[in-house]
């Protein structure tokens, strides 16, 4: 590909720059935050009605798995989300087409939704949704190689809490030869499963000594605006955001081709929610739909710095101080796509909720004996779509999709903790220990079966 075949460009959200895909850009002259913008007047000549729209889905709902890369849920949307991306510089771990989980309907009576639906991203690769917007910087990446071999790109880098480090250390593995992983954590804060994940694919792990997420995101920034021969893959580089767009596409897709009232998004660095929005967005200005679905904001009470501004009437923002969350992959104190929401959020219906440590635990807890499998920023979303039912803002026969972003699997340590601290009426379970015989087991379940 080169500049004059591609059909998208990036666009700064502060003075409106234009800046072509001919090496890494993440911030305008101007300072201000870029997006992905495409070329609608070429989309729309593609896919001019939604008919036309479904009949090319379906189409790739037919192409054999094995036809790389349309088997990934990402690159599956490829035509729509970047068109004219080369398809043979992508880098795809069968990412995507995950389940939009219905809970059944003994759980459905006690919450008092009827039509609830949990999009579970935990289904992925390396176990969480950062793995639907990983494939396209490094795909990126490797195009950028290929074409401009003067910019000496040989590496990738990235700040995380968690998520972000495993989903670059697995992708900059399967292309090893030609990229590695820089990842930087902030020692101490990152769950033991997810700090194993980088160092298992490979990663050159870095343990900051910092006070969280956000200083060490600081200093991944400066250190790639030092070295322009590594990228960074975390959400300020807008192309993250255009991978993620592909949740609401499926969810799009798997209800019908039809919009939620509600689409309640967990919020930490903001690049989620901004890119849910924007993809609402693109399929309003294609006119595959007429309506925006409303954006439920949900966050922990420990890291509230979106909720809190939505709540002033979206006037005051105002960065928190570093705390302590059982939901620490979203424990962010000032996100760093939030000039992004901020700019898209005039265009919608937004609510926000914050949510404490034990709201967190009890959700989590009553879901996943449904078989959910909610990681702790799952329980977040779910727990403040409760609390906007209990408000009347969420009707009881409102279509609701919320998001869980991870693998439960990543966060036993504090799901272990509430089942062996918490009463039974926040959905603890623990053990029965009894003695090696026959008698002891049937006096111990005497009184529960």
């Amino acid at each position: 590909m080169n500049i004059q075949t591609s059909r998208y460009w990036y666009r700064c959200i502060g003075c409106g720059a234009r800046y072509e895909p001919d090496r890494p850009h993440y911030t305008c002259h101007c300072g201000s935050l870029l997006m992905v913008e495409r070329d609608l007047d070429w989309l729309r000549s593609q896919f001019g009605q939604l008919t036309t729209w479904r009949q090319h889905c379906e189409t790739l709902k037919r192409l054999p798995h094995s036809q790389y890369p349309f088997g990934s849920g990402v690159f599956c949307w490829l035509n729509l989300v970047l068109p004219g991306f080369p398809e043979k510089f992508a880098v795809t771990l069968k990412e995507g087409n995950t389940d939009l989980w219905r809970p059944p309907d003994w759980l459905k009576c006690n919450i008092g939704l009827n039509r609830l639906r949990i999009k579970l991203e935990g289904q992925a690769p390396s176990g969480s949704f950062k793995d639907r917007g990983m494939p396209i910087p490094i795909s990126d990446a490797i195009r950028l190689q290929s074409l401009h071999p003067e910019l000496g790109i040989k590496y990738v880098a990235c700040a995380s809490t968690g998520d972000t480090s495993a989903s670059a250390s697995y992708y900059s593995a399967y292309v090893r030869n030609l990229l590695r992983c820089i990842v930087m954590v902030a020692e101490g804060k990152i769950q033991p499963a997810q700090m194993f994940q980088a160092e298992d694919a490979g990663a050159i792990v870095l343990a900051v000594k910092a006070d969280g997420f956000d200083t060490a995101m600081k200093i991944a920034q400066q250190f790639c605006t030092n070295h322009p021969e590594i990228v960074l893959v975390n959400s300020k580089n807008a192309l993250r955001i255009v991978g993620q767009e592909t949740i609401s596409l499926e969810i799009f897709a798997d209800l019908g081709y039809k919009v939620p009232q509600w689409l309640a998004i967990p919020v930490g660095n903001a690049g989620n929610i901004t890119a849910q929005m924007s993809a609402w967005l693109l399929l309003k200005e294609l006119k595959f739909i007429d309506h925006l679905p409303g954006i439920i904001c949900a966050q922990s009470e420990a890291a509230s710095t979106v909720s809190r501004w939505i709540k002033s009437g979206f006037e005051n923002y105002q960065p928190g101080q570093p705390a302590s969350t059982i939901a620490s992959a979203m424990n962010i104190q000032d996100p760093v796509s939030f000039p992004r929401v901020r700019f898209l959020r005039p265009q919608f219906q937004m609510i926000g909720y914050d949510v404490s440590e034990e709201e967190i635990a009890t959700t989590r807890a009553q879901f996943n004996q449904a078989g959910a499998g909610l990681c702790p920023q799952g329980a977040v979303t779910v727990a403040a779509v409760l609390k906007a039912r209990a408000d009347g803002m969420v009707k009881e026969d409102d279509q609701v999709v919320a998001i869980s972003t991870a693998n439960n699997l990543k966060f036993t340590e504090s799901g272990m903790a509430h089942h062996q601290s918490a009463p039974v009426e926040r959905f603890a379970n623990r053990p029965l220990v009894v003695d090696a015989n026959l008698e002891a087991i049937e006096k111990a379940l005497a009184e529960i079966i």
